[in-house]
């Protein structure tokens, strides 16, 4: 059980979004989700969430990371390659997430200090 004070806001973000590496673009949609999370008071920085298939399927290498939110899941990690560039667990994905943010099974997030993600 969680939290009530612990909740995920999910919309469409509204606007075609990019992921880049070095320059090079890994992800393009639009039909990118918003994942903001609060916690009592304190609320998170926004999350896009690109749709998997949206995602360059050569940029992304599963690893052995993982790690769990009492609200969204378990989620599993990639390393983000491009231009020669790995950028180990630089993004994640949640493959069965738990009931409140299911809207984003089958979308891939990136960690904005590893990967550029913006308004494309």
């Amino acid at each position: 059980m969680t939290d009530e004070s612990h909740r995920a806001e999910i919309s469409m973000a509204g606007e075609p979004y990019v992921a880049k590496v070095a320059g090079v673009t890994v992800a393009r949609s639009d039909r990118a989700m918003v994942l903001e999370e609060v916690y009592g008071e304190k609320s998170y920085p926004p999350v896009i969430y690109f749709p998997r298939e949206d995602v360059a399927a050569e940029s992304l290498q599963p690893t052995d990371h993982h790690s769990h939110c009492p609200i969204k899941g378990d989620a599993s990690y990639f390393t983000v390659k491009a231009d020669g560039e790995a950028l180990e667990n630089a993004a994640w994905t949640y493959p069965q997430p738990l009931p409140q943010a299911a809207a984003v099974k089958g979308y891939v997030a990136f960690y904005p200090d590893k990967v550029i993600v913006e308004r494309a």
